[in-house]
């Protein structure tokens, strides 16, 4: 009997063993694959976390390449312009004659537009000289005048002596171009005038993609260049007027209600040209060329500044130092030298960069040199 019990007792208790190691082994494995999936899904996590990291760092470095590609690219097309406006504007200055002058305009024009139109101006009328880049028969255009009255846009470019941007409709530019230039550009025109002793003497009508800033800066060298060409002409007029009779000719600039002297000068006004002697007008040319230079290389280099200054009605605060330099060269190369000098910078401030308006060059602005 004791034997027997004994021999009971130890079955169950290795049964209960067997269960309890069985039970042990399968909250062991479990645990593991419990450890297993946490570490494979903490792992994937990791991974998930340093490929989203690396594909940010990725595009990051692919956006700084890409960004210092385009900063390169337009460097590299920004140095391309300048030096193409350099050899055009090197070009211009050896210029020989009006038509030579007009034509490297329009050629030179080809960087900043795809298509463009040389007109010169003729009393009150436009004729087609040279074009490229639209369909315009020469056996028909050259020969049709355009009367400005039938043209307002470039009537106002003329008379303005501004650039004009107008839409390529018969009334604004005249049939015959509206018809050339509707399909270039989305029906917009942009119109530059080319002045020579105050009076427009040109116009380029430009159409398609345009730069205005550097077409602009070449249609001021070339009025520049065409005044240079008339100066001689003018000196001898002046010169076979003085010793026959003298003919009343209209001062190179009117502001009516200035007396004369150095008031006078400090306003922009200056004695009759027809008085002055040929050096004295040479003199007051070479001075009106540099005043647009001048002006022109603030209103590209700085136009930035430029539009601040208008915002906040100081143009002169926004551009102290080249206004400065500016007028410290006009004082010394020009106002000293002569009694007649006309202050043509500040009129080209005020034309140019103000617009007419005293007020926007600023409380702070010296006023004409006197």
């Amino acid at each position: 009997m004791h034997e027997g019990t004994t021999s009971g007792w130890r079955q169950t208790i290795e049964r209960h063993h067997t269960l309890l190691v069985e039970d042990l082994a399968a909250q062991v494995n479990a645990e593991l694959e419990s450890g297993v999936a946490r570490a494979l899904a903490e792992e994937r996590s990791r991974a998930a976390g340093d490929m989203a990291r690396a594909a940010e760092d990725a595009k990051k470095l692919r956006d700084e390449a890409v960004g210092a590609s385009i900063v390169r690219a337009s460097e590299e097309a920004r140095r391309r312009l300048s030096e193409s406006l350099n050899q055009t504007l090197r070009r211009i200055r050896q210029a020989s004659s009006e038509e030579e002058t007009l034509q490297l305009l329009l050629e030179h024009s080809s960087a900043c537009a795809v298509a463009a139109v040389v007109l010169p101006i003729e009393g009150r009328q436009a004729r087609v000289a040279a074009w490229r880049g639209v369909a315009l028969r020469e056996e028909e255009e050259d020969s049709v005048p355009i009367e400005l009255n039938d043209a307002a846009a470039i009537a106002s470019c003329v008379e303005s002596r501004d650039p004009v941007v107008a839409l390529a409709d018969p009334g604004e530019i005249s049939a015959i171009l509206a018809t050339a230039l509707k399909s270039v550009g989305g029906g917009k025109v942009y119109l530059f005038p080319v002045t020579a002793r105050q009076n427009t003497v040109a116009l380029l009508m430009a159409a398609g993609e345009v730069a205005p800033a550097p077409i602009e800066l070449l249609c001021e060298a070339a009025g520049m260049k065409l005044e240079s060409l008339e100066a001689p002409v003018a000196a001898r007029a002046a010169v076979r007027a003085e010793t026959r009779i003298e003919t009343p000719v209209e001062p190179l600039v009117q502001i009516a209600g200035v007396a004369n002297g150095a008031s006078a000068r400090r306003a922009g006004v200056s004695a009759d040209w027809a008085k002055l002697t040929p050096e004295e007008q040479a003199l007051h040319l070479r001075a009106q060329r540099t005043a647009r230079v001048r002006v022109a290389q603030m209103r590209i280099s700085e136009s930035e500044a430029l539009r601040r200054g208008v915002q906040s009605g100081s143009i002169y605060g926004a551009l102290r130092a080249s206004i400065d330099t500016a007028r410290d060269e006009f004082q010394r190369m020009y106002a000293s030298q002569s009694p007649t000098m006309v202050d043509y910078l500040h009129l080209e401030m005020m034309r140019s960069l103000a617009h007419g308006d005293t007020n926007l060059l600023g409380q702070d602005y010296p006023g004409p040199i006197g």
